[in-house]
């Protein structure tokens, strides 16, 4: 019997193509009028509130939140055309980038009603900017070894803790903070965990920049000493924090961002050779194919999404696989810039942020190694 981790694609859509001419149409208007330059992961790194307003504005925020809490209405699948379009050009997309990726998800499944209408309205119109409360030092991918503790009080919780990597939290309004609500059961180290609303701008809040070998800052550390959470900011049920974040993680790891934050590298390269600038060579139309085929897997968890099926695994073989592939073009495109006797400048400058990006790939969001084990206890394996 075949297993399938990732589930097919259903057929192409040819709806869906208007709406990508639209999107592409406008993003080359941003692109000539200057407003931003083409980058590698951007959806990371760059932060332009002003830009997403923009996009906002045209309904491309909160594509798949319903109208009642000020979203589009709309499908994964029309999401999915227009992360693709923002992506493939290198867009300045950070500032909506979690916050409509994972953090309205995640309100949709397991918010209350005045949580939904506090912070959904806001993100759609790109004003409300949302970062991840999950890694901790020495507690990255492991989530179910976090040490931020919750501790009940009178109208509340009073949270102490420390989340590192945090990209966005100097600029952000809030994060879902995961945290040990009970006592470690060694035996049941899942048990016990719960998600809390942190406002950034709580008393006790502190945010430490954390800046990357290239000197860029859009990691933090995030030091929670006894802020105070009401009841009514506790994301879901109290103890149900591990099923949540998995949840939660199935948004972060299955989209385009996982393959294409190195793809403007690839159709620069193409664009390079095409101009006698760099070795035609056929690695690079290797690389057309596993783009290709990742965007088809890719595709294949959206649609899962959608039918609001658990996608957790899917969502690991999509991440091992297309930030393998992200760090395996950059390292190309140096080899073949290397060999060049004069690339282009603006490739060199893409090459450049490509391979200084690079180490980060297979970490954010899950390491490689812990991803594969979950692929493993999906087949059985463990």
């Amino acid at each position: 019997m075949r297993t399938s981790l990732v589930p097919d694609a259903g057929a192409p859509d040819p709806s869906l193509a208007e709406l990508r001419a639209e999107v592409r149409a406008f993003l080359r208007e941003q692109i000539d009028a200057g407003v931003f330059t083409p980058g590698v992961d951007t959806w990371l790194a760059r932060w332009n509130t002003d830009f997403t307003k923009a996009l906002a504005a045209r309904g491309w925020v909160g594509m798949t939140i319903p109208t009642e809490y000020g979203g589009q209405g709309r499908t994964f699948m029309e999401r999915f055309v227009v992360t693709e379009e923002l992506l493939a050009v290198g867009a300045p997309v950070a500032a909506q980038w979690v916050a409509d990726r994972q953090a309205a998800p995640s309100l949709l499944k397991y918010g209350t009603e005045e949580q939904k209408q506090r912070f959904l309205p806001g993100i759609a119109r790109g004003e409300i900017c949302w970062a991840i409360g999950m890694s901790e030092p020495e507690s990255g991918s492991d989530l179910a070894s976090v040490k931020t503790k919750a501790v009940q009080v009178d109208g509340g919780w009073r949270i102490t803790g420390t989340k590192l990597w945090t990209s966005g939290a100097h600029h952000a309004d809030a994060f879902f903070a995961l945290a040990r609500s009970a006592p470690l059961d060694p035996a049941h180290r899942h048990a016990g965990l719960s998600q809390f609303i942190v406002l950034l701008d709580s008393p006790g809040v502190e945010i430490r920049p954390v800046l990357s070998m290239s000197g860029e800052h859009h990691f933090n550390e995030v030091v929670l000493d006894d802020v105070f959470v009401p009841d009514d900011l506790v994301l879901g049920t109290v103890g149900d924090g591990w099923a949540q974040v998995t949840s939660e993680l199935g948004y972060e790891r299955s989209g385009p961002e996982r393959f294409m934050s190195t793809f403007g590298v690839l159709a620069g390269a193409v664009d390079e050779a095409g101009a006698g600038r760099l070795p035609a060579d056929p690695r690079i139309g290797a690389f057309v194919g596993r783009i290709f085929g990742l965007h088809h897997m890719s595709r294949g968890v959206s649609e899962a999404l959608q039918r609001h099926e658990n996608a957790e695994v899917a969502a690991s073989v999509v991440k091992v696989l297309g930030t393998q592939t992200e760090g395996d073009l950059a390292d190309l495109a140096d080899e073949l810039a290397d060999e060049s006797d004069a690339p282009g400048e603006g490739f060199a400058e893409l090459v450049r942020a490509g391979v200084m990006q690079r180490p980060g790939f297979t970490l954010r969001g899950g390491t490689s190694e812990i991803l594969r084990g979950v692929i493993a206890r999906g087949l059985g394996m463990r």
